[in-house]
């Protein structure tokens, strides 16, 4: 039996589009939320682009959450660490859960 693939979506922290998939295989695996520097269709140049894996702890979900409240600097790397972050935004009050819909 062949070795299982994962297809990891990344997502530019520039302009939020969806970039290029990367296939990882087990042991090469980054964690969720991992900011790699790839080729953006969009803005025609290289960026860091966030790394989103479906049903973990940073999906596309968050990444749109970090990216609508501008938690990305101009270089589009993180300001703080996406937890830190996200508890912030729950204590101005935001509706993290709201914004996941």
């Amino acid at each position: 039996m062949g070795r299982l693939i994962t297809d990891h979506e990344f997502y530019c922290c520039r302009c939020g589009n969806r970039g290029l998939p990367v296939i990882r295989k087990p042991g090469q695996e980054r964690e969720a939320g991992h900011l790699k520097k790839l080729w953006c269709i969009k803005c025609r140049q290289e960026t860091n682009h966030a790394e989103c894996v479906p049903f973990s702890k940073y999906s596309h979900q968050e990444f749109l959450l970090e990216f609508k409240y501008g938690n990305f600097d101009e270089q589009q790397n993180r300001k703080e660490k996406f937890g830190i972050f996200k508890s912030e935004l729950i204590k101005k009050g935001v509706d993290i859960y709201a914004e996941e819909e």
